[in-house]
């Protein structure tokens, strides 16, 4: 008598438990994501045209990164947080700086940490895709002759920079800075350049073309420990000190190498698209939503 009353109760609570999930199901389908006057949009109605929309495309999205992932496991394929950070300097600096780059990234609804997840994905299929590939000594130095641009290192100034707003106030540091105060600690007590005031208006190295053109014609005019008269450009008035310059050099082979290989494995693997293929055919992969059944066609990109 005792094991079926114990039954019993253990039978009401799941019952009691499958009814609470239900009625909590329906009140997030119904409940508002927003509010038009005294019009609701609901989650569920929200939830319907965002899978209209794009279901098919976020879903291929996660279908490809899933394969991808897997296949990397398989064959003990990694990537670490610094070859990631590695292309995210590189990226930073086709923008001229990682705030340009997130700038960029924010007119299509990315952020940086977005941007992170898809390099790492990116690489791992790179690798998967190189994993059996083999390169020959020649093949290494062929390329490097025949890719000198690729590898030179153009002319890099190093600076620091006090910003402000104005050209008397920039003068007045000027006057300043001439009767020998530091000028890191001027900058952190007075620029107006949130990426550089906490480091004492440091810039560190930069080339050609990532600066404000006027700021970059002073920086490259000035010599090493030199500092510049009030420079205006777009953000206010600068003043710029010059602390080391690197000439245009030819990076050695053996400091490259690295890159190079990567380059020649690139040329001479599968294309991505054909190792997705691949992976694709290879696996099972059932899509229970017939409204999104087209995301199997959109894995390969």
């Amino acid at each position: 008598m005792k094991s079926k009353s114990s039954l019993r109760a253990i039978i009401i609570i799941v019952v009691v438990g499958i009814i609470a999930i239900g009625a909590l199901w329906t009140y997030n389908d119904l409940k508002a994501v927003a509010r038009v006057n005294s019009t609701n949009i609901t989650w569920k109605q929200f939830n319907d045209a965002l899978k209209k929309q794009s279901g098919n495309q976020m879903l291929a999205g996660l279908l490809r990164e899933e394969l991808i992932r897997q296949e990397a496991k398989q064959h003990d394929i990694t990537v670490t947080d610094e070859d990631v950070e590695s292309e995210m300097d590189n990226l930073a600096g086709q923008f001229g700086s990682l705030v340009g780059l997130e700038q960029a990234l924010s007119m299509y609804g990315m952020t940086l940490d977005d941007l992170k997840g898809q390099i790492r994905i990116t690489l791992l299929l790179e690798r998967i895709a190189t994993k059996d590939v083999t390169v020959e000594e020649e093949e290494l130095r062929a390329y490097y002759d025949e890719n000198k641009d690729r590898y030179t290192e153009p002319e890099q100034v190093k600076a620091r920079h006090i910003l402000v707003e104005d050209e008397e106030t920039a003068e007045n540091i000027l006057k300043q800075l001439e009767t020998g105060e530091d000028f890191a600690e001027i900058a952190k007590e007075k620029s107006t350049d949130p990426g550089s005031k906490d480091k004492g208006g440091d810039l560190g190295f930069f080339g050609r073309g990532m600066m404000d053109p006027t700021f970059e014609e002073a920086a490259f005019s000035l010599g090493i420990g030199e500092t510049s008269p009030p420079v205006k450009s777009m953000f206010g008035y600068h003043i710029i000190r010059v602390e080391d310059k690197k000439p245009e050099r030819l990076l050695p082979f053996d400091e490259v190498r690295d890159d190079v290989v990567k380059q020649v494995k690139r040329q001479k693997a599968k294309p991505t698209s054909t190792v997705l293929m691949e992976l694709k055919d290879a696996a099972q992969i059932k899509i229970n939503d017939k409204e999104l059944e087209d995301a199997i066609y959109s894995i390969v990109y």
